[in-house]
C-alpha cells in the first residue's frame, strides 16, 4: 500500500507542475534520472553510435557472466543481486541496452533487431575480447541471448553457455499465447489501469522524459500474472519508452528464433518462478525444447523478480551451473 501511495502522490505532484512555474518536465533529472549523456559522471561506454550506461565488477582478467536486462527498454539495476558473481572470480558485466535505462535515447529509426545484436556484439568485444563468457537473461534479457545464440551460434566457441529466466518467446507464435496470459491478468477497471489513464490527462508522452515517466509508472508494479512482491518491488532507474514499442512492433511482422538453436551444443539453464502465471512450466519446457541441451529449475514461491526477490536461491543454482559447464576455466 506504500508503494501505491508514492505512486499516486507522484502523479498528483505531477499535476500541479504547470501551474507551479518551478519546474520543466522536459528538463534532464527532474521526471527521471539523467542519461548518460546528459550525466558524465555515470559509468558509460561508447559502441555502434551510441553511449550505453555500463559497468562491470570483479578481476579484469577474470571469465566473463554477461548480464541482458528485461523490458526491452527496462534496466539492469534490479540485476545487481548477480554482481555477488565476482566474488567468486567471475568479471560481470552489467549495461542497459539502447535507448534502455540510463543509456543513450533513440528515435525509433535508429532501433532495429540488426543494430541490438550488433550491439551486444561490441559490448562483448570491449568487455571480454577474444575472451570466453556465459550470459545471463533476464525475461527479454534471455530472449536477447537466444537470438545472439541463433545468429552466431556459440560466436567461435566463446560462448560457454546461458542462463535463461523466463523469457517470454522464441517465436511469434509463443509470443502470442504469452501475452494473452500476461495481460489477460490486468483488469480495466483496477487502480494500475485507471492510474494510467488519470495521470495521461496531465502529461503528454511529448518527449522521452514524459514518455519514459509514463512507461515506467506502468512498468514498475508489473502484472497481476507475474507475482511480484508489493513489499520488495524490484527497483529500476528508468523505463526506455520508445524503444519498447519500437521492439513490440518489430515482433508483429513475425519472427522465429530457433533456426539455429540446434547448433547450439553447450547446456543452457532455464530458471522461472513458480507464482508465474505467464511463464507456466508447460511454456518453458516449449521453449526449452529448442535447445538441444536444456535444463529448467524452478524456484519456489516466487514470481517472475526471482533474481531481485530471491538473490540467494538464484545465486545457488547460478553458481551450480557455472561450475557444471566450466565457465571458470
Amino acid at each position: 500500500m506504500r508503494n501505491k501511495k508514492s505512486h499516486l502522490l507522484g502523479v498528483l505532484a505531477l499535476s500541479i507542475l504547470p501551474l507551479s512555474g518551478c519546474l520543466c518536465a522536459s528538463d534532464p533529472g527532474n521526471l527521471v534520472p539523467k542519461t548518460v549523456v546528459e550525466d558524465p559522471t555515470l559509468p558509460a561506454i561508447e559502441i555502434n553510435g551510441t553511449r550505453l550506461h555500463a559497468e562491470a565488477f570483479g578481476e579484469p582478467d577474470g571469465p566473463v557472466v554477461m548480464v541482458l536486462h528485461g523490458g526491452p527498454g527496462s534496466d539492469y539495476r534490479g540485476l545487481l543481486p548477480l554482481k555477488a558473481l565476482a566474488d567468486d572470480g567471475y568479471r560481470v558485466v552489467f549495461w542497459d541496452q539502447r535507448g534502455a535505462g540510463l543509456s543513450q535515447r533513440h528515435d525509433a529509426d535508429e532501433i532495429d533487431l540488426e543494430t541490438y545484436v550488433e550491439d551486444l556484439r561490441l559490448v562483448i568485444e570491449h568487455y571480454a575480447p577474444g575472451r570466453p563468457l556465459t550470459f545471463i537473461g533476464h525475461s527479454w534479457g534471455a530472449m536477447y541471448a537466444t537470438i545472439f545464440i541463433n545468429q552466431y551460434g556459440d560466436y567461435n566457441g566463446r560462448i560457454k553457455g546461458a542462463i535463461l529466466s523466463e523469457p517470454g518467446a522464441f517465436t511469434d507464435e509463443q509470443l502470442r499465447g504469452y501475452i494473452k496470459r500476461l495481460m489477460g491478468s490486468v483488469s480495466l477497471v483496477g487502480e494500475q489501469f485507471n492510474d494510467a489513464l488519470w495521470m495521461g490527462q496531465f502529461l503528454s508522452p511529448a518527449d522521452h522524459a514524459r514518455a519514459d515517466y509514463q512507461r515506467t509508472m506502468m512498468a514498475m508494479h508489473g502484472t497481476p500474472a507475474e507475482h511480484l512482491d508489493p513489499d520488495n518491488p524490484s527497483p529500476i532507474w528508468r523505463s526506455g519508452a520508445v524503444v519498447n514499442k519500437r521492439m513490440l512492433s518489430i515482433a508483429e511482422d513475425g519472427f522465429d528464433w530457433t533456426t539455429n538453436l540446434s547448433a547450439f551444443t553447450h547446456k543452457v539453464l532455464f530458471l522461472r518462478g513458480d507464482l508465474n502465471e505467464a511463464a507456466t512450466l508447460e511454456h518453458q519446457q516449449e521453449l526449452a525444447a529448442s535447445y538441444p541441451d536444456a535444463e529448467i529449475e524452478t524456484i519456489a514461491n516466487v514470481g517472475h523478480e526471482m533474481i531481485w526477490e530471491r538473490p540467494e536461491e538464484y545465486l545457488d543454482h547460478a553458481r551450480a551451473y557455472l561450475r557444471e559447464i566450466g565457465a571458470n576455466q
